[in-house]
């Protein structure tokens, strides 16, 4: 507006509005202005937060690699570690080297489960600690007590807060516990131990890793204790078995149970020790140790009353232990012995008697187990037998002695018995040889005389002349046969079977065979079966000597089979396999028969020569017969002539059975070539 009066000219409108135009320009340039200064102080304070939040991060995603380097380092390096105390050594001092804690330390609960014991600590407060093996029962309130009570950790932020928090002499500096259940199968086995001088310095990602190592720590503690228990348990056995050398080594009880103590002590530590045994109503020491050096140990004898530990031991066979023996009314204590608490008894048992009994002692009060008693049974067994062996020891050299002469006397009768066999045997062998020589002669005299008969018979003679001849002939060729065969096995058993080799045929000896018994077999009603044998390769070998064996086989087949069965010939060729004493291809031939089989007992005795399965004088006579007799020579005969080829011969049979009649099978296998490898 104007003081004046009068309007605004157009050149005063439109300088005005250039003006209004830039003003605008002017204060929006303002307005932008102050909103960059202010979004660039955002900008700068969110950039802070986030260098803020990266920094934390970097802190834990660096404190995660460090435990995560430090469970798989443990990891690595537990597993290679077996001696316990070196391995929770190793493993609480990694822990420390890696977090930096205050403490680190392990806590194992004992054997008994009543107490939790320091096996490991860092720092020299630790290792002292450790050292005197501080233990904290398990019915104190204790955060480590109620962690391996419950299996589940506890996190204290400040210990000054908890209620059950322990102080321990020589950590005057902790404020805040993380306690980890060692955990192993589903049992809490002690707990890991973590201090810090710093407040509330466990986190629940902390807490987690941490319990990762500990379940590494138990498996590895676990480990450890049980390559413990096995090396002490190899170690007992090794020490058992030197003793029992030992005591095998000498019968001399005064010396025996000395080392058998002495051995002890070495596996189950005790102060005094010694074997005691029964004499009627009393107790006597044989042997000693630990006992004050005064003489009178060897003297010493304990009477047994009614209820003591000795009939306690009687009445259970078992071991008997005593915590404390001041608490045992009516203990017998010797004078002049220093006071042990703790007894242990087990009992000297030969011939489910007991005899006596091992006496150990320690100062302390609980301080065997029942391992130890197992262990120390285990000795007691070895001093019961050495006991039983010096009682016996006598007994034994007289008849020692008494037997000697008896087995001198009966060697003697024996290696004449022998030479009477021998010279049985040879004359028997000379016999065979004999009479066969000598009924060849008559034999052949009669045969011809037969012959000269027969031709003299006139045309339309009577028949029962002719029979008759016929069966001079038939008895004629029977005993020729049986005087080949007595012939055949002197010279098998004197080795001057006289053999030609040449390629063989199978096939036609067993169509001879068949062909000679074609006329039994219909008289019989039995049937002769071949398999395979066309297929069979030549066989080197005397073609005569092999018809023998698969006569006698076939015939013994025969002779054994009821009427209406039948007899199988098979064969099949066998290649050599590992182990064999063949190095060719082998033909094997196998006679099978329906018969009434043979007792397994026979197996190898049939073989021998005139070996016979039943009684003689019930055996029918003939050559095919059921059941019929013989020399008991073919099978000698055959095994004879089938080893002299490089073969083998056996038989296979369930046993004898004439009513379900479950067959026999005579195998022989022999090489193509002739030759075996042995």
């Amino acid at each position: 507006n104007r003081s004046i009066s009068g309007r605004f000219s157009q050149a005063d409108v439109d300088l005005l509005a250039i003006f209004a135009n830039q003003a605008a320009t002017a204060i929006e340039n303002a307005r932008l202005y102050q909103e960059t200064i202010n979004w660039a102080r955002t900008l700068e304070q969110r950039v802070t937060e986030r260098t803020a939040e990266l920094q934390t991060a970097n802190q834990t995603l660096s404190r995660r690699a460090v435990q995560l380097e430090t469970s798989s380092q443990l990891g690595q390096q537990v597993t290679s570690i077996l001696d316990l105390e070196e391995l929770l050594v190793h493993v609480v001092h990694l822990i420390q080297e890696q977090f930096g804690y205050y403490f680190v330390g392990v806590w194992l609960l004992n054997q008994k489960q009543d107490s939790v014991i320091l096996h490991a600590g860092t720092g020299p407060a630790g290792e002292d600690l450790a050292e005197e093996d501080i233990q904290i029962s398990v019915e104190t309130s204790s955060i480590i007590v109620s962690v391996c009570k419950t299996g589940t950790s506890r996190r204290v932020d400040n210990v000054l807060e908890a209620p059950d928090y322990m102080v321990v002499e020589g950590l005057p500096d902790t404020l805040s516990e993380l306690a980890l259940p060692l955990r192993t199968g589903g049992v809490t086995i002690g707990a890991l131990d973590i201090q810090s001088d710093q407040a509330a310095v466990f986190g629940s990602e902390d807490q987690m890793v941490l319990q990762s190592l500990a379940d590494q720590i138990a498996i590895a503690i676990r480990n450890a204790q049980f390559y413990k228990v096995e090396r002490t348990r190899r170690w007992f056995f090794e020490s058992l078995e030197r003793t029992g050398r030992e005591l095998s080594s000498t019968l001399d009880m005064r010396e025996v149970p000395g080392r058998i103590l002495e051995q002890l002590s070495a596996v189950v530590p005790y102060e005094r020790g010694s074997v005691l045994l029964q004499h009627k109503d009393h107790l006597q020491i044989i042997a000693q140790r630990g006992f004050p050096q005064k003489g009178q140990a060897t003297d010493l004898i304990v009477p047994i009353r009614e209820g003591d530990v000795f009939q306690q031991v009687v009445e259970t066979c078992r071991p008997v232990l005593v915590d404390d023996v001041t608490d045992v009314a009516g203990w017998q204590q010797v004078e002049w012995l220093p006071v042990n608490k703790s007894w242990l008894g087990v009992p000297l048992v030969s011939r489910d008697q007991v005899i006596g009994m091992m006496s150990l002692t320690r100062q302390e009060a609980g301080a065997f187990s029942s391992d130890d008693a197992t262990l120390v049974s285990l000795f007691a067994g070895q001093a019961a037998v050495a006991l039983e062996n010096a009682s016996l020891y006598d007994e034994i050299s007289r008849f020692n002695e008494q037997l000697e002469q008896m087995v001198q006397q009966r060697t003697e009768e024996l290696e004449q018995a022998y030479q009477t066999l021998e010279k049985l045997d040879k004359t028997k062998s000379d016999f065979i040889n004999v009479a066969a020589h000598e009924l060849r002669t008559p034999l052949t005299v009669i045969r011809g005389y037969a012959q000269v008969l027969e031709t003299s018979l006139v045309p339309g003679e009577s028949g029962e002349n002719r029979s008759l001849l016929k069966g001079i002939q038939n008895g004629v060729d029977r005993l020729h046969d049986i005087v080949n065969s007595m012939l055949d096995v002197t010279k098998i058993d004197s080795q001057t079977l006289r053999m030609r080799s040449e390629p063989t045929k199978l096939v036609n000896i067993v169509d001879s065979i068949h062909a000679d018994f074609r006329l039994a077999l219909q008289e019989r009603q039995l049937i002769l079966i071949r398999q395979g044998l066309d297929d069979l390769p030549l066989v080197e070998a005397d073609p005569s000597m092999l018809f023998k064996v698969f006569y006698h086989l076939i015939v013994n087949a025969i002779k054994y089979t009821p009427d209406g069965g039948s007899v199988t010939v098979s064969g099949r060729v066998v290649e050599p396999c590992e182990g064999s004493e063949f190095l060719q291809d082998c033909v094997e031939v196998v006679v099978s028969d329906t018969g009434i089989g043979i007792d397994p007992a026979h197996h190898e005795l049939i073989f021998e020569k005139f070996y016979q399965t039943g009684e003689v004088a019930v055996h029918s006579s003939g050559r095919t017969k059921f059941k019929g007799g013989g020399p008991g020579l073919g099978l000698a005969i055959a095994r004879g002539i089938v080893f002299a080829h490089g073969g083998k011969i056996w038989v296979e049979s369930e046993g004898c059975d004439e009513e379900h009649c479950p067959g026999s099978h005579f195998h022989v296998v022999l090489p193509t070539s002739g030759t075996a490898s042995h």
